[in-house]
Order: C-alpha cells, then structure tokens, then sequence
C-alpha cells in the first residue's frame, strides 16, 4: 500500500511539473487566438473558442494550485461572455482583454521564479529563499499605467534584466512574501493616494532586515513627493518620462558590485628577505605584487605586466634608486607610474633629491604597516584614476581610439603566437547624423552612451570595448570563434533595436552596422582590422541594422 502511495505521489509530481513547463505556451495559445481574432470576419466561431480557451485554462491553473492565474483567466472569459449578444468588441472590452492576457503572462514569469525559489531551498538547505536570489537581475516594477511598465519592461530586458510587473500595490506587497528583488522600480501616484508608492516600501521596510534598493518615478517634481520618497529610504528618484540611459546607469551602481582588478605593484628591492614581507603585507591587503631583487631587470618586468605603483629601494649593488628612477623616467609607457621610495634613508636632503629625480613620495624603513598600507593604495587607485581619464573616452567611458589600436596589436600578436581564435567585430550607428540633425547632439550623446552600456552589460569581462571616434565602436572577442562571436554581437543588436529613445517631444530608436573578421587568417593587425571594417560596410550597403562577415580569402 505504501509503495502504491508513494507512485501515486511521484506520478503527481510529474504532473504538476510538466504542467507548470507548458503553462508559458498555453497563455501564449491564447494570446495567438486573440490576434486572429481581432483581425477576423467570422466572429462567431472564434468568439466561442476563446472562450472556451479562457474557461479551460481558468479551470485547469486552479486545479494545480494557481488560484491568482484562475482569476485572471476566469475574468476574461467574464468579458468576452458579455461580448456575444452584441457581436462585436468594444474598445473598452479590447483593452481589458489585454491587460488580462498581460497579467497572465506576468504571472506565469511570476510562478516560474517561484518555482525555482522551491527548488533551490530543496537542494540547498543552508539558505533561505532571500538568499538565493539576492544578488539576482530580478527586477520589480510597480506602475498602474500598463503600456508605460509593458515598455519599460522591454527595455530593461535589452539589458539582461529579468522584470516582473505589478499594476497594483498589493500584487507587489504579496509577491515580496516569495521573491527578493535585486531593485524595485516604484511610482508614487497610484488609486490609493498620490504618495501611495512611497506609504508602501515604507510598510513594507519595517518587515526587512535588509536593503533592497527602490527607485521611484513620477511625474510629480514637488518636494512632498521627494521628501516622502527619502523617508521611505529611496535610493533614487526619477521624473517621467525616465530616459533608459539614466536608469540602467542607476541601477548598475545600485545592485552591481564592480570587482576592481587588484591593485599591481613592483617591489624593487635587492633585500630578498624584506621584499618578501613587503610583498606578503601587500598580498595580506588584497593587492599583488611583482619582486625584483636585481634592479638592472627591471624593464623586463615592466614589459611584462601594468603596475599601479613602483616601490623601489634608494640603495642598491650595481644601481642606485635615484638613476633608476631616471631611466624609468625616460620611457614614455612608464613616464605616469608613481614611484615610491621605500628605503632606511634618514636624511631629509637626500629624501628631496630622490623625490625630484623622479619620485612621488618617500616612505622611511621600517614602515608601520597600516602607514605602508595607506600610502601604497592611497597612490596606486590615483593612478588607476589617472589611467583611466587617459585611456577611456569621457563621454561612453570606453577606451579610445589609440587605447583600442593597442589592444588589437597586442591580442593578434598573441593569437598568432599560440595559435588561438580571435574574433574582431566594427560597429556603426545607423543615419547617426540624422539623429543628431533631427533630435540634437545631447540626444546623439545619449543614443552613444546607450550603445556602450548594453555592450558592456552583454559581453564578458575578457572582451574589450572600445569607441574608435564619432558613432563607431570595436570590440575584441580573445578566444572566441567567429560563429560564437556573431552570435554575440547578433544578440546585442537585436536587443538595441528594441530601446526607445526618449527626448521632450517623442522617442525613436536606433540600429547599427557590424562588420566581423576572425584570426587566424591575416598577416597583420592593420588587414585584420580593415577587414572588420570594411565588413562594416558592407552591411551598410546591404541595408542597414545587419553583420555581415568579412571575406577573408584565407578562410574560404
């Protein structure tokens, strides 16, 4: 008997399981029908069907449990019921339809996340539901006005955001009881008051031991309404209409911790046994380290790796630290790096000398730790500050032309020398001069800041970006084939053709070009690079908002 109730309990399993996977594909069944329908003579026939669509579906999502889906469900069948006498759709019953259909496809994205947070707390007992999905993209916007969260939901999804909508407060107040948002998009104006937004998170806060950050948005621009939203605890506030440039870069910095690389530093020391500690102290605070204890090697291993900062010794056998400051000096890639002396040298007029050879600050042996510490981070984020204004532009925030040029040079030499993919992809916005003609330059500014965020939102870290001048862009793919790289960028172009662009009057979209070539196959960067860009234009000339593949004779 046991084991009879055992299979009964894993045959039921299955089938909420199966049903739960196919539940996506039956809403959008429905949604199908209603496109024929509307477009259809015979109302009739296709009235009954939806019907009886919206019945069964009603019948079978309370039968497994989801009763809020019942609803919506049975409601549409409601308003399509009271349609039959008068054979036809008002507008009025056409655009509830749609708002029915909209919150069954939100409830089933709604139900698929909870199903996950079910299965995770069964396989993974040491964490709560909380845990497992903060730090997810799951994002929640609250707006009662459905076309506005219907686009706003597109574009953030152009971003890699998975966004759940909610038209009322209390759909949202019952959905934080399952899932843990990484942010919350949160207007103030609602049916139940004109701060009703901000009432709600600040309800809603008391019951959390944790932050979620919350951004509202709002037509109202008066200070009631921003002082209700900091007492809420907001952590940013936006008029309508929200340019979507403006709110990715708010919510990247909200819920996106950057991982800085650790800082580098060149220890130049012939004490082996000191260069050691230094280097174990730095390590202990979570910077590298790169010892030489022969100073005349130290341009190898300058040309080996990018160092934030040289600690280099006043006295040493065959070099001492005032020369060798000099000829680092005298080498314009390392001309910007801080030089810090590190040496037992008391004497204050020889501490000036070797500041004014070459030297940033002069630190006196032995060091206090935390004063060593303090002083090594304090000049090398300066200079990862200083290198970053140099090499990237300041408008994307991408690297520069000559920064690029110097990459590519540098990943074809090492595809050529072990042999490895590398794929190079040009882009081009499309008619860019006629966005600036047509909208103004802070618009075109806005529609290049657009770009640079969505690709580096959508690429890897080992790729690099880089804005080559005006409207145009590359980006270098190491280790990576020319059908994955297509399919890549391909990704990124269809997801920018989607994001509308807002201005005072209007908003509008945007595409671009793309040409791509792949290593190995040219003899130098210079062709390679070529290639790419003539692909580009090649795709212009196949009618825009394409990639086209560069014909490398080599490859066919």
């Amino acid at each position: 008997m046991t084991e009879v109730k055992k299979s009964v309990s894993e045959r039921m399993k299955i089938l909420r399981a199966t049903y739960a996977r196919e539940l996506s594909g039956k809403v959008g069944g429905i949604e199908d029908e209603w496109r024929v329908f509307l477009i259809s003579d015979d109302y009739q026939t296709h009235i009954h069907n939806l019907i009886r669509s919206f019945h069964t579906l009603a019948g079978s999502t309370a039968s497994f449990g989801y009763r809020h889906l019942s609803e919506v469900a049975r409601k549409g069948e409601e308003f399509l019921k009271s349609t039959i006498e008068d054979g036809k759709i008002s507008k009025m019953i056409e655009q509830e339809i749609n708002i029915c259909l909209q919150n069954m496809k939100q409830l089933c994205k709604y139900q698929q996340v909870q199903k996950h947070i079910e299965f995770s707390v069964e396989n993974t007992s040491a964490e709560s539901p909380s845990d497992q999905q903060r730090g997810k993209r799951i994002i929640f916007i609250v707006e009662d006005d459905v076309q506005l969260a219907t686009n706003m939901t597109l574009e953030l999804e152009c971003f890699g955001y998975d966004v759940m909508t909610f038209h009322h407060l209390k759909e949202m107040e019952q959905a934080l009881l399952h899932v843990t948002p990484a942010a919350i998009i949160m207007d103030m104006v609602f049916p139940e008051g004109d701060i009703a937004g901000a009432k709600a998170i600040s309800r809603w806060r008391v019951t959390l031991d944790h932050h979620i950050p919350v951004v509202f948005i709002s037509q109202r621009n008066d200070i009631i309404s921003r002082l209700e939203a900091v007492k809420a605890g907001s952590d940013a506030y936006f008029l309508k209409p929200v340019r979507v440039s403006d709110l990715i870069d708010k919510l990247e910095n909200l819920i996106n911790k950057v991982e800085h690389e650790p800082y580098r530093i060149l220890i130049v020391d012939d004490d082996e046994v000191l260069a050691e500690y230094h280097s174990v102290l730095l390590e202990q605070h979570g910077m590298r380290s790169c010892i030489v204890n022969n100073p005349l090697t130290i341009l190898e291993s300058l040309s080996k790796y990018t160092f934030d900062l040289i600690l280099l010794d006043l006295t040493m056998p065959g070099c001492d630290g005032h020369n060798l400051a000099k000829v680092i000096r005298q080498v314009p890639a390392y001309f910007s790096i801080p030089i810090v002396f590190l040496s037992g040298e008391t004497q204050l007029e020889v501490q000036l000398q070797a500041m004014g050879t070459g030297g940033d600050d002069f630190l006196t042996k032995p060091v206090e730790p935390k004063h060593f510490i303090s002083s090594v981070r304090i000049r090398a984020e300066r200079m990862r500050m200083l290198r970053s204004f140099m090499e990237c532009d300041g408008l994307s925030g991408l690297y520069t032309h000559t920064v690029m040029k110097g990459h590519i040079e540098q990943e074809f030499l090492r595809s050529m020398r072990n042999n490895s993919p590398l794929t190079l992809a040009v882009l081009d916005l499309d008619h860019f001069k006629r966005v600036n003609d047509t909208y103004g330059h802070v618009t075109g500014d806005m529609v290049i800041v657009v770009l640079a965020r969505l690709l580096k939102q959508r690429l890897r870290r080992t790729d690099i970006i880089g804005r080559m001048g005006g409207e145009e862009f590359a980006v270098i793919l190491p280790d990576t084939s020319i059908e994955f790289g297509y399919r890549v960028i391909e990704d990124v172009r269809r997801s920018f053709e989607r994001i509308s662009h807002q201005t005072q009057d209007c908003s509008f979209c945007s595409t671009f070009s793309c040409g791509i070539a792949q290593m190995p196959g040219y003899i130098d960067e210079i062709s390679f690079y070529k290639a790419a860009d003539m692909a580009m234009y090649d795709a212009k000339e196949a009618g825009r908002n394409q990639i086209c593949i560069a014909k490398n004779e080599r490859m066919e």
